[in-house]
């Protein structure tokens, strides 16, 4: 189209060195043109006005580009019923607010109800998974059959192909994988350990290294064969994660080689406890399971710091079975002694590494120091109350454990993060807030105003911040009951 080439010249030239005559343009658009250039507006204006008229008269007639062979089928019928109208409008509210934790609420209660989105949002959610890799799975089970069938035109949105955890194990995302068996060692601990030999051979040395990470959850005797045979691995971090792995198993060689060194080193006598390594330890003992021979703290002697390595790496149900007592009693009794005392902190690692739930409570109830570390082992109702007890004391330490947990928080859990949270407000901005709404109870409202800070310069702060998490609220709250 030559009247195209003279629009190109003339944008390049300007109009001040030249301007579109009307005999120029083809007859079907001179007309227009004419009223166009007789208009009240100036020259850039009515050429730009022109172009836009001549680039659309451009376009009619054209044809896409035709290839031999290719065929598009239609999406498939859904199966699942689409959300109301109020749900719809409530994820369009919570897409706007860009809290990604909202989203996942809400994609997670759909799930739950079996329900999926509306057409016209499903590439708006196919986009988003490809940046938050986490909601990767609830977007393709929110997306029904629409989802799939669109996935095939765009490889970003690949992910939303493969439905079934064997099928994304095999051929999903690291991401995905890793959702995969994370669930799984919970749902079937044993499945998830044979997915993981069957691919064994074909991971790198660092996805082996976080695929072990993942085995911790669960892990048992069923694991053990398994962990052994990775001994002949060629990665040392492999190695090493294996063994840390089989010291969290009772029954593991290894710990109950440490146990029966441990019940040598610990005897009752007329003084009461004796500690004393036994002569001519298995060198053995130091060269293949990571004991360290040589203390590294001054406070520690290099028979102190061995014994000291043993009472973390073996179970604390130990104790009371040599001491033939209660844990309440030998917390107690071990805290008077000094060089007990010296071994407290290595029976607390004990009590998290093997997951003891009852010397959890015990060390809670009678112990002279607070251990944050112990704190997820405790029944929830334990942990709030301890986390509201020492919050003063340890309130980032606390907080960073509270955002780690699934269920949604107390009120009072809540009021006392908040009048923490409310005087940090750099520290915790809106995005803190945003990212966890899901911990945060919506009957929280009605105790924002008491949250606020003394300081006068804080209190302003607080009242915007107030307002942001009432809108966040508000979302959660209507997305329960577009659910219900």
């Amino acid at each position: 189209m030559r009247t195209w080439d003279q629009i190109i010249n003339t944008a390049l030239l300007g109009t001040d060195k030249r301007t579109l005559a009307v005999n120029e343009l083809p007859a079907e658009l001179a007309e227009l043109a004419a009223l166009i250039q007789n208009s009240t507006t100036d020259k850039e204006e009515q050429f730009l006005e022109i172009a836009a008229l001549a680039f659309n008269y451009r376009q009619c007639g054209v044809l896409p580009l035709q290839k031999e062979g290719v065929t598009v089928s239609q999406a498939a019928i859904e199966e699942k019923p689409y959300c109301s109208p109020l749900a719809i409008q409530t994820l369009r509210d919570i897409l706007e607010s860009e809290s990604n934790s909202l989203l996942q609420f809400w994609l997670q209660l759909c799930e739950a109800k079996s329900r999926i989105v509306t057409p016209e949002l499903v590439p708006t959610l196919l986009t988003i998974g490809t940046q938050q890799k986490k909601l990767q799975n609830l977007v393709v089970a929110c997306c029904g059959k629409r989802g799939d069938w669109l996935s095939k035109f765009n490889p970003e949105w690949n992910f939303s192909t493969a439905t079934t955890q064997e099928e994304l194990w095999q051929t999903g995302s690291a991401e995905q994988r890793k959702a995969v068996l994370e669930q799984l060692r919970k749902d079937d601990a044993a499945l998830a350990r044979t997915w993981l030999q069957q691919t064994w051979a074909q991971e790198d040395a660092g996805t082996k290294v976080e695929w072990l990470m993942i085995m911790a959850i669960n892990i048992g005797s069923a694991d053990i064969e398994f962990l052994e045979s990775l001994a002949k691995e060629k990665s040392k971090k492999v190695k090493d994660v294996a063994l840390w792995l089989l010291k969290q198993i009772p029954d593991s060689p290894i710990v109950q080689q440490y146990r029966h060194v441990l019940q040598k080193t610990i005897t009752i006598g007329k003084k009461g406890l004796q500690i004393k390594l036994p002569a001519g330890l298995d060198e053995n003992l130091f060269k293949n399971t990571g004991l360290d021979k040589l203390s590294n703290n001054k406070d520690f002697t290099d028979e102190e710091f061995i014994i000291y390595q043993l009472v973390q790496a073996v179970p604390p149900s130990f104790w009371e079975t040599r001491l033939d007592s209660e844990p309440d009693v030998i917390i107690r009794s071990m805290q008077k002694d000094p060089t007990g005392k010296k071994l407290m902190p290595a029976l607390v690692q004990a009590v998290v590494a093997f997951k003891d739930q009852r010397w959890a409570t015990a060390l809670m109830q009678n112990s002279q120091v607070f251990y944050i570390d112990i704190i997820p082992l405790l029944p929830v109702k334990e942990q709030e109350f301890y986390s509201i007890k020492f919050m003063d004391q340890f309130s980032e330490n606390i907080i960073e454990h509270a955002i780690k947990w699934e269920d949604t928080w107390s009120i009072d859990l809540t009021r006392a993060i908040f009048i923490k949270t409310a005087k940090s407000v750099y520290q915790y901005n809106r995005s803190f807030y945003s990212r966890y709404i899901h911990c945060i109870p919506v009957d929280i409202v009605t105790e924002l105003e008491k949250c606020a800070p003394g300081e006068d310069y804080l209190k302003n702060t607080w009242n915007n911040t107030s307002q942001y998490i009432t809108t966040l609220i508000n979302l959660k709250k209507q997305t329960i009951q577009s659910f219900n």
